[in-house]
């Protein structure tokens, strides 16, 4: 609570919690899984799905190792179109994991 003004919003609570833990704003990822494939392009939306952002790092799942391979060669610009998004140093890498097969 802040005695100045009233209550804190929860929202800003939470942001200050996860920036002091080395999480970016909720808002950040919310923005990136949301523009996900206006950042990455229709054809690659298909197979390649912006999971979480853990630190600086985004983690994202594809279906195919090609994908990866994909995501490797683009880095930076993906990396320059998301700071544009939600700002410089939220996301500083990205890693691709492969997505689990059922069955296996």
């Amino acid at each position: 609570m802040n005695s100045e003004s009233g209550p804190t919003p929860i929202r800003r609570s939470l942001d200050q919690l996860m920036t002091s833990l080395g999480v970016p704003e909720i808002d950040a990822t919310v923005t990136i899984v949301e523009q996900w494939p206006e950042i990455v392009g229709p054809e690659l939306a298909e197979g390649v799905v912006a999971v979480a952002v853990r630190g600086q790092e985004l983690l994202v799942r594809v279906d195919d190792p090609a994908w990866a391979s994909q995501i490797a060669w683009l880095e930076a610009q993906l990396l320059d179109r998301i700071n544009d998004l939600v700002g410089p140093g939220k996301v500083t890498s990205v890693r691709a994991r492969m997505a689990r097969r059922p069955g296996l």
